[in-house]
């Protein structure tokens, strides 16, 4: 009876220490809160860190490469006017920089490529029809830091297509200031220019005033953005080559702008889904696409079938969505 009385105090005992053991939902969120306040300090530190590391003397190198591929085929397909036909495309992007950044001078290069083909063909008539989206860009920047925002600068760019290099062709160079306002961003306003339009038969060159912002941004784990705006603004009229018997280019329609966006999500290692997306307004350029020549030797001035091209000066673009890899 004795042993029975003691096991008894016994197990009440052990019970009681057990139950003080067992924290309260009060103790949980406490220590929930302490844990997650050393987690977030050491998150700091990390991103305090890549900070510096971001910011470091020297060379850095980094781009970004979107493969789109798609297949379509319609077999009685009486919803859409094509209803026995079919489409194929595969296109390519490719966005490289090269920067090298010190206390006193910078020096920011780019690449892109973006190419695509497409092949579109009607059963009924057997007819296939092939379409071809081209471009190559090369820029580079370099400059002096006056301070740490501002900086006496000087840069050329190049702008043609992989497939009919210079054909046509621009190059321009230009020198003035660039302003670095944050690190992600950078503004160049470079009143002192000249650009070479190629070939000369086609295109008019002339002095202008560059300006351009390039912006490059993590904005969330995983999706970066990566937008670049150029334009050029002409100082003088030109001759309407491609056409003579239109009316020769006024100032404003003797400028031009481009404007490149890059957008990818990485979802592992890298590999995730990319958006490549240019715009562009250049009315020499639409002139010279629209152009002509008949049987006498004739130069003719085609207007579009469609709304967009019969415009004076329509907007230009280009995209390119696929699987990317981002480097």
């Amino acid at each position: 009876m004795k042993k029975f009385i003691l096991l008894f105090f016994a197990g009440i005992f052990a019970f009681g220490l057990s139950a003080q053991e067992e924290m309260t939902l009060e103790q949980l969120k406490a220590k929930k809160a302490e844990k997650q306040a050393a987690a977030d300090a050491l998150l700091g530190e990390v991103a305090s860190l890549q900070g510096k590391i971001d910011t470091y003397p020297g060379w850095k190198f980094g781009g970004l490469g979107v493969l789109g591929f798609n297949l379509f085929d319609n077999k009685a397909w009486y919803s859409i006017p094509q209803a026995h036909s079919s489409q194929n495309s595969l296109g390519l992007g490719f966005t490289a920089f090269a920067n090298y950044d010190k206390d006193k001078i910078f020096w920011r290069n780019n690449l892109i490529i973006n190419m695509s083909k497409t092949n579109a063909k009607q059963f009924d008539d057997d007819a296939t029809v092939e379409t071809i989206a081209d471009k190559l860009s090369i820029t580079s920047l370099a400059g002096r830091k006056i301070n740490d925002k501002l900086a006496i600068s000087v840069e050329g760019s190049y702008v043609s297509s992989v497939l009919n290099f210079n054909d046509p062709g621009q190059l321009t160079v230009s020198a003035g200031v660039t302003w670095l306002p944050i690190t992600d961003l950078v503004v160049v306003i470079h009143p002192i220019g000249y650009q070479l339009n190629f070939p000369d038969a086609d295109f008019n060159s002339t002095a202008g005033a560059k300006i351009g912002a390039t912006y490059t941004k993590d904005l969330f784990a995983g999706i970066k953005w990566n937008s670049a705006l150029s334009a050029f603004f002409s100082y003088g009229e030109g001759e309407n080559k491609s056409y003579p018997g239109q009316p020769d280019y006024s100032r404003g329609e003797m400028s031009n702008w481009t404007w490149e966006n890059g957008l990818a999500f990485s979802a592992w290692k890298g590999i995730g889904v990319g958006l490549n997306l240019g715009l562009a307004g250049n009315k020499q350029l639409v002139d010279a696409f629209r152009t002509k020549t008949d049987d006498d030797g004739n130069l003719i001035y085609v207007e579009g079938e469609d709304d967009s091209r019969s415009e004076n000066n329509p907007l230009q673009m280009y995209y390119n969505l696929g699987l990317s890899y981002n480097f």
